[in-house]
This record gives structure tokens, sequence and C-alpha cells, in this order.
């Protein structure tokens, strides 16, 4: 467990509070109603990283609140399923939006829905913080297709994911992630952006379906290659 994996991902209160409503798709007339919500998020997050104390509490609650997803996600956050993300190191504040998302229904999987529903805010914050600080396993990939998708990246990806591929507050990471979870991600979103009505278009993402639109399946694979063995 490290503590500096997660505290990293802190800042000033009033640079997390931007981010927040951005990824949380506040608009300006809700934006009083997400903002409590918003404000809570903040408060107990710092108050719980700046504190070793409280971040072992909630490191353990996390831990604990696991259980239903380790049958999937695994107990250390490494999924036993290629095609379900990995959550080990990935960005907490990312991660409990994208809980959240699959509780309030904006991001849709029955499964994922079904859970999250009964998460209160202090479940949702714990189990990002328990898993954001576990170290995610990378993958063994073709180096040939790895070296062709690490230029794609670059050009295509990195401005929002970073160098690294470690990703932001906004902006999942991709290094270590799942080959056949990334694979259909890309595929999701090309999907949605040359039809949206395709079964394939699960989520959508202005930028993500502007990136995908031209990609092909080989550079799709590329691009699976180089973040999936990425550490």
């Amino acid at each position: 467990m490290s503590k500096s994996s997660v505290c990293k991902w802190g800042g000033p209160s009033g640079l997390l509070r931007s981010i927040l409503f951005f990824v949380l798709g506040v608009s300006i007339s809700t934006v009083n109603a997400a903002g409590e919500n918003a404000d809570w998020l903040i408060t107990r997050y710092q108050a719980i990283v700046d504190n070793p104390d409280t971040f072992q509490e909630a490191y353990n609650a996390g831990r604990e609140r696991s259980t239903l997803c380790s049958f999937c996600h695994g107990e250390d956050g490494n999924s036993i399923k290629d095609d379900v993300p990995n959550l080990a190191g990935q960005n907490p504040l990312y991660l409990w939006t994208q809980i959240d998302h699959f509780a309030n229904g904006s991001r849709k999987n029955f499964v994922m829905e079904a859970l999250a529903r009964e998460f209160s805010h202090d479940d949702k914050l714990n189990l990002a913080i328990y898993f954001s600080a576990k170290n995610v396993r990378s993958q063994a990939a073709d180096s040939s297709r790895a070296k062709k998708g690490r230029v794609l990246y670059k050009q295509s990806c990195m401005v929002c994911h970073g160098e690294s591929a470690h990703g932001t507050e906004k902006f999942a990471r991709l290094a270590g992630q799942k080959a056949g979870y990334l694979l259909q991600t890309l595929k999701s979103f090309r999907a949605a952006a040359n039809n949206p009505s395709s079964k394939e278009a699960v989520r959508r993402s202005e930028s993500m379906e502007m990136i995908t639109r031209t990609l092909t399946d080989e550079d799709m694979l590329n691009l699976v290659a180089f973040l999936s063995s990425k550490y």
C-alpha cells in the first residue's frame, strides 16, 4: 500500500473543485445541487489523505467493501478477466467519479449500476482510495505492435492521458490496463462515432469519438499492445 500514490492526485481545493465539476458533468443549471456533493468530496478526500490514521481507516474500509468487486476486478484491483478493467493504480478521484456515474446511471453496465447504487459516498471514496493505492501489473505484449502503438499514442492520446499514460483526475490511467478491456472500449467509442445506435456504442465521449473515428483495427491492436504492457 502506498499513500503517496494516492496523495499525488490531491492539490489546491479550487483546482479540485473545477476538475470535479467537469468530470461530473455539472451544467450551469445543476451547479447548486452538485456543489454540495463536490464540496463534500473535496473536504473528505483531503482530510483522509492528509492524516495517516484516517488514510489507513479509509484503506481498510475500502478493502472490506471490495469483497464483491474482487470477483471480477481481483482482490488487489488487478482484474481476473481480460474484458474487465484493472482498478489498481487508477486515479482515486477518477475512480470515485466512475463509480458515481454507474450509481446515477450516466455510465451503463447492468452489474455495476446495481452495485454502485448500494454504495454510500464514503463507500465510493474508500474503494477509490483502496484500489488506487495498489500496484497494477502490466502484461506481456508483442514488441513490434507496442512500438507502433507508442508512436500512435504520442500522436493521439498523450495530450489527455499524459506522457506516461498515468492519466489525471479527469482522464483514466491507461498504463497496465487489461488488453481486452482497452480494445473493447476503443471499439465502443469508434462505434459511437460512426453509428450511435450501434449495440457496441455503450459509452459516449466527444473527444474519444473524435480520436477513434478513423482508427483501424490494426491501430487499436497496436495501441493496446503498447498500453497494456506499460507500467
